[in-house]
């Protein structure tokens, strides 16, 4: 990827999310050349364009979402010489900061993002390595109360491990009847 787009240090940045062996969701603040990804590659990727999407956001409105997060929560003790220690924790309790979803704290990277969650599931995506996250795929059902914090979280990402394919947040309207 072009390093003035992949380092800048304000606005949208890359993210992406592995759906498939064969299927990457990559959203960037320009349209991708497959080039990028794949030297060599003819085919254009499917492009959407997200503002569309942002100005349409309201508060009260509902959405289904998917999100690739790594789900550690990390705590400092004194064993082992103050090191950190990781914990992994349910996608409930890591998106609500609670582990009954509808105890949802104005704390939580949820209520942070600007929605609050109306239903969460997670099915594991893939299990880490020495040097990778351990990604957990959430979707769920959200209920948008902040418009602006929840457009920061779709350009940004939520969460760590953004490196590795976490924090991309991708929303669909429900399904009809």
């Amino acid at each position: 990827m072009p390093t003035e787009h992949t380092e800048a240090s304000e606005g949208p940045r890359l993210l992406w999310r592995l759906e498939s062996p064969t299927e990457l969701l990559v959203q960037y603040p320009v349209r991708p050349d497959p080039t990028w990804l794949l030297p060599g590659a003819r085919s254009r990727p499917k492009a959407f364009a997200m503002q569309q999407l942002m100005d349409s956001l309201a508060a009260g409105q509902r959405w289904d979402f998917v999100l690739a997060a790594n789900t550690v929560r990390r705590s400092t003790g004194r064993a082992r010489a103050r090191q950190a220690q990781a914990q992994r924790v349910s996608a409930r309790e890591w998106l609500t900061g609670e582990t009954d979803v509808d105890a949802d704290s104005g704390t939580s990277r949820a209520y942070q993002s600007g929605f609050r969650v109306l239903a969460i599931a997670e099915t594991t995506q893939r299990r880490g390595g020495p040097r990778q996250a351990h990604l957990v795929r959430i979707t769920g059902r959200l209920e948008v109360e902040d418009t602006e914090a929840l457009q920061a979280a779709l350009e940004e990402g939520i969460g760590r491990g953004k490196a590795q394919g976490a924090g991309m947040l991708s929303l669909s309207p429900l399904p009809r009847g």
